[in-house]
């Protein structure tokens, strides 16, 4: 009996392992929101455009990601609590210097066909 507790959290906590899809959908719709929201004061109507493409595309990735992993038996605490750790994961890797980010800008990009 006592092993039974045991067997359904370890269940529990596998049946939280979303596809590797998923993940690269939150990190590059996090990564994006994060460039994005650096945007300068004077910036031209130009690149306030792209910017948007970036900022509407981050939304899409990040609600494609939401889906995902709810799929992948997060609820809605467990994703937030996720997502918070991800956030801050994700915002030490876009401010380091070289190229040791989990996905690269191109790998990104690419999910928004840009």
């Amino acid at each position: 009996m006592a092993l039974i507790p045991t067997v359904l959290l370890s269940t529990a906590t596998f049946a939280q392992e979303a596809p590797e899809a998923a993940k690269m959908d939150l990190w590059c719709g996090i990564a994006f929101n994060i460039v994005a929201s650096d945007i300068p004061s004077d910036a031209t109507e130009e690149q306030k455009a792209v910017v948007m493409q970036y900022t509407d595309g981050a939304q899409m990735l990040i609600d494609r990601a939401t889906a995902a992993h709810m799929e992948a038996g997060y609820d809605d605490a467990s994703f937030a609590a996720h997502k918070t750790e991800r956030e801050a994961h994700v915002t030490a890797q876009v401010n380091m210097t070289g190229d040791q980010a989990d996905y690269s800008f191109e790998q990104c990009s690419a999910l928004l066909g840009l």
